[in-house]
């Protein structure tokens, strides 16, 4: 089973956030999540942490495969 980022918006009004939560302490090869303060359903790619926490995530897996 590979690494899995959950990355979720706090504000997510169509999918709640408690979901994101649930999905990441179910997830056996969870890594640390990012939950986006203040973000939405279709707006976390719009934060900057995003990005910065999408980029360590895959140097980090690639560093490691």
């Amino acid at each position: 089973m590979s690494p899995t980022l959950i990355i979720h918006g706090t504000e997510d009004e169509v999918i709640d956030f408690s979901h994101g939560l649930t999905i990441f302490e179910k997830c056996p090869k969870a890594v640390e999540p990012l939950w986006v303060e203040g973000a939405g359903h279709n707006d976390v790619e719009l934060y900057s942490v995003y990005l910065d926490r999408l980029r360590q995530f895959v140097m980090v897996e690639l560093d490691d495969n």
